[in-house]
């Protein structure tokens, strides 16, 4: 009669032992990862795609940014949402003129603030690529005082 006993003890252990096995969640070298897959750096470059120039997003940006002021997170990025979503609805004349528009903004202003717009893009294009490079997530470092411009200066 023991041989029936050990053979269902045995059996018992394998289920268990299968259950954990399914039930463990994969390690990261067992995931793969598509690049590109997610992350910020495929929607930025989707909202990227809405414009003609670069000229043309940073004052999007601008105006992001302007009429978010103030806002909690969550506000913010609820109303960054619905600008974009009004701007994939529209149709072409009407993105051929919103892009006109901004561009109209963006000549409009001062050369001392497109300078200071485009430093700022460039510092902050610098910051990402360092982070890439080391293989860190983008916006790695960003609570961290020493992670902006090493000159004072405001971001």
């Amino acid at each position: 009669m023991k041989s029936p006993r050990f053979f269902l003890a045995a059996l018992a252990a394998g289920f268990i032992s299968t259950a954990v096995a399914v039930a463990a969640p994969p390690t990261a070298a067992q995931v793969a990862v598509p690049p590109g897959a997610g992350g910020t750096g495929a929607g930025h470059a989707r909202l990227q795609a809405l414009f003609d120039n670069q000229e043309q997003f940073l004052m999007f940006k601008m105006q992001m940014h302007q009429a978010t002021k103030g806002m909690s997170r969550d506000q913010k990025k609820a109303y960054r949402k619905q600008q974009v979503q009004q701007v994939k609805v529209m149709n072409d004349q009407q993105k051929a003129e919103w892009r006109q528009n901004l561009q109209a903004q963006w000549n409009a202003l001062p050369d001392a603030k497109k300078n200071r717009v485009e430093q700022k893009m460039a510092r902050h294009e610098a910051r990402h690529q360092q982070a890439t490079q080391r293989g860190g997530p983008h916006g790695q470092g960003y609570m961290d005082p020493n992670s902006g411009p090493s000159d004072g200066s405001p971001q």
